[in-house]
């Protein structure tokens, strides 16, 4: 199933350019539903290392920033097929504050209201890692 709705886009493009960008039924169109996917994949590959996706899309509530987000980094993809002169500054700028969101979260500068992964003990899952410019000492006799 398909996390984001055909009525979602309704708030962020108007129906002419829905008809100049897909050129048939648009929530149907393999063109939407590949720039879905890429949309998804590039929220996995900054926020998937920290947080459980597969979880979030399982939510019985849908978070609406996190819509608004995708159907922004989509709509990007699909003038991107038509060329890069011709997406609107708004809609590069869209991509560009996505984007800066999906690195902060992915870095942990930004919090999300995500669900965190868990290791095998349920604890919630950290890439802190502890280093040292000194070598490990083994005082042992």
């Amino acid at each position: 199933m398909r996390y984001i709705l055909e009525e979602d886009y309704e708030m962020q493009i108007k129906q002419e350019i829905v008809r100049l960008l897909t050129a048939q039924d648009f929530y149907n169109s393999t063109k939407l539903k590949r720039a879905e996917q890429t949309a998804s994949d590039q929220l996995r590959q900054y926020v998937g290392k920290r947080y459980d996706l597969p979880a979030f899309y399982d939510l019985p509530a849908r978070d609406e920033f996190i819509v608004t987000l995708l159907i922004d980094v989509a709509l990007y993809h699909l003038y991107s097929q038509t060329g890069m002169k011709d997406i609107p500054k708004h809609r590069d700028d869209r991509y560009q504050d996505a984007l800066d969101w999906m690195r902060g979260v992915g870095k942990g500068e930004i919090p999300a209201d995500l669900p965190e992964i868990k290791d095998d003990t349920g604890e919630t899952f950290s890439e802190v890692k502890i280093w040292s410019a000194r070598p490990p000492q083994d005082h042992k006799y």
